[in-house]
């Protein structure tokens, strides 16, 4: 007597590009190389990469000339996955710029964590080697997992029903920052919470800086930008205290409340840096100088 097969879960799988193909290349094989006992969508998105700098795994693009960030191109992939399912039971949004541990089934490990509490809205691997982002470093030796009251968009597994419920990270956050911590408090806000996992880790790739490759200005410039939008975005939308707001849904067990520190940095100004941002000016002015210094108008800075 045969038995009907059991139906598979399905897992939209958005990856998302913007002239780096290379290391797009990299991390959509290691993708391809999880998930076997899912029914997946690989959805590879370009947003407006240049026509020679496009994965060789694409399978949609956008044009998106001035670039309006990952969580923009993560909506538009969303969309697209939309377009072979009406709905899955998970979405994973996965960075360019990662790697994963050789041999590991990060996938898998995520979603065997989804299973163990039903409000667990979404979970992201840890990241043994961060040092600008408080709350993802693993104690595998304690535990498999822990709450946090945010976690990073590089590689997270999203339940579905928690998506349909509050969605995913807001699109106008071009620049990133800030748009982790909105999806927070929207989740914990509706009775679920977040997670990182303890067993399931990611690396950056080292292989070279997206700033000035993915988008024309400087590292400087781009933190500079995405403090002032976070900042402002925030205390628009929840207030002053927007981050006592934020804190005020997070249950007592999450491990470090990250809202109060993320709040103090983005609402410390950077200073921009000029001479970066406009260098044609500045070397202008060294010329004028060493003209005027040449005709003796102005002094030698070794003149005594």
């Amino acid at each position: 007597m045969e038995t009907k097969q059991q139906k598979r879960e399905t897992v939209a799988i958005i990856i998302m590009n913007r002239d780096r193909p290379k290391i797009t290349n990299n991390v959509v094989e290691q993708v391809q190389q999880m998930g076997g006992n899912f029914d997946v969508s690989l959805i590879v998105v370009e947003a407006g990469s240049h026509p020679n700098k496009r994965s060789k795994y694409m399978t949609h693009y956008f044009g998106d000339r001035n670039y309006k960030g990952r969580y923009y191109a993560f909506n538009q992939g969303i969309k697209f996955a939309h377009q072979i399912k009406l709905e899955y039971d998970y979405y994973w949004f996965v960075v360019n710029d990662i790697i994963f541990p050789e041999g590991e089934d990060t996938l898998q490990l995520l979603w065997e964590a989804l299973q163990e509490n039903p409000r667990m809205a979404a979970i992201g691997p840890g990241e043994p080697e961060a040092d600008d982002y408080k709350g993802c470093h693993p104690k595998p030796e304690l535990r498999k997992w822990h709450k946090a009251s945010t976690i990073h968009g590089l590689a997270m597994l999203m339940r579905g029903t928690a998506y349909r419920e509050v969605g995913y990270c807001n699109p106008q956050f071009h620049y990133s920052q800030g748009a982790s911590s909105e999806l927070a408090y929207k989740v914990y806000k509706n009775n679920w919470f977040l997670a990182y996992s303890d067993i399931a880790n990611i690396y950056h790739d080292q292989s070279g800086s997206t700033y000035g490759v993915v988008t024309k200005i400087s590292r400087h410039e781009y933190h500079l930008r995405a403090r002032k939008f976070a900042a402002q975005y925030l205390r628009n939308n929840y207030g002053e205290n927007w981050d006592e707001i934020f804190t005020s849904v997070l249950p007592p067990d999450v491990e470090e409340n990250t809202f109060p520190w993320q709040k103090k940095v983005w609402e410390t100004p950077l200073r921009r840096n000029w001479k970066e941002f406009y260098p044609w000016f500045w070397q202008f002015g060294s010329d004028v100088k060493n003209i005027l210094r040449k005709y003796g108008v102005l002094k030698s800075p070794s003149a005594n």
